[in-house]
């Protein structure tokens, strides 16, 4: 077990972090504010969780897997500048983002329409560009997502690194479940192999999540959840929410599908249909309306071949 408050004032990796602040404690580890003083830069340092020993091919496969996610280069993809193991722990030291999460966000209820569909379109912009690298992140959930402060940027947090971490091999073994109960895909609930489109999943829940202000697969315990996921549809986010429009609900409902290959197939896909909605929602004319308007056009003047 972790104890934070030894870590405050002490430096790491070889001298190079200075631990300032604790941040947040989770079921992964704990996470703190540090410093790089040769980069001069604020960064966030989160120290893994383990439950016991960490065998030498699990840390060689970690930094390799770390030096991979560093490639990884997006305004909407936090970045990671190093892993390391010091006194018997693992840690990622990390872009800082001075922001809140969507978590912290929706402790204040629903969010406006536009905005929960803003920052699940940048989330998307930079799932696109790691998805195109053979990424999957595999954890999303609220917690996930920043945004930041400063300029309402949105950051994709903690891109798979402290799951593979804690999965070690298993996660390319068939029969594995790794992720978070309300935000995973049926598939990922299954322990098959997943992709992109689990990503997807768990990005229109959390949409459905922001628009409504209600998970979309609740329960009482763990199994609930995962059973009401992998075999209900929740109830409709423009029934929770008179604001959702019709296509916003559709487009929900298509992320959410219990086949992957029914939802969108790419995070680039949903980018663009978000612009599609966004821009009807800006002139508050829908597809139902611009289908009517051209079908009266065309009883009024007859066909025009």
């Amino acid at each position: 077990m972790i104890d934070p408050a030894t870590f405050v004032g002490r430096t790491f990796g070889k001298g190079a972090y200075e631990i300032r602040q604790k941040l947040g404690e989770g079921g992964m580890g704990v996470v703190f504010r540090a410093w790089d003083a040769e980069a001069g830069r604020d960064v966030a340092v989160k120290f893994l969780r383990t439950d016991g020993p960490v065998d030498p091919e699990t840390i060689s496969r970690f930094k390799n897997e770390g030096r991979k996610y560093g490639t990884l280069r997006h305004p909407n993809l936090v970045r990671v500048y190093a892993l390391g193991k010091e006194e018997g722990l693992l840690y990622i030291a990390s872009e800082f983002v001075e922001g809140k999460n969507l978590y912290q966000l929706l402790v204040k209820g629903a969010v406006p329409v536009d905005r929960a569909l803003s920052i699940v379109q940048d989330a998307a912009r930079g799932l696109a560009v790691a998805h195109g690298k053979m990424f999957v992140h595999r954890d999303l959930k609220p917690e996930n997502i920043m945004v930041r402060d400063a300029d309402g940027q949105v950051k994709v947090l903690d891109f798979g690194i402290a799951k593979d971490l804690n999965a070690s091999i298993a996660l390319t073994v068939a029969g594995h479940y790794i992720g978070t109960p309300a935000y995973s895909a049926p598939e990922q609930i299954r322990g098959e192999p997943v992709d992109r489109r689990a990503d997807i999943f768990a990005l229109g829940v959390i949409l459905y999540e922001l628009l409504t202000g209600k998970v979309a697969f609740g329960g009482r315990n763990t199994v609930e959840i995962l059973q009401r996921t992998r075999r209900e549809a929740p109830t409709p986010a423009n029934k929770l929410n008179a604001e959702v429009s019709g296509p916003v609900a559709r487009l929900i409902d298509r992320m959410i599908m219990k086949s992957p290959a029914k939802r969108p197939d790419s995070c680039e896909e949903v980018v663009e249909e978000i612009d599609r909605i966004r821009a009807q929602l800006a002139t508050g004319v829908s597809d139902e309306d611009e289908r009517g308007i051209r079908g009266f056009l065309k009883r009024l003047f007859g066909d025009e071949d």
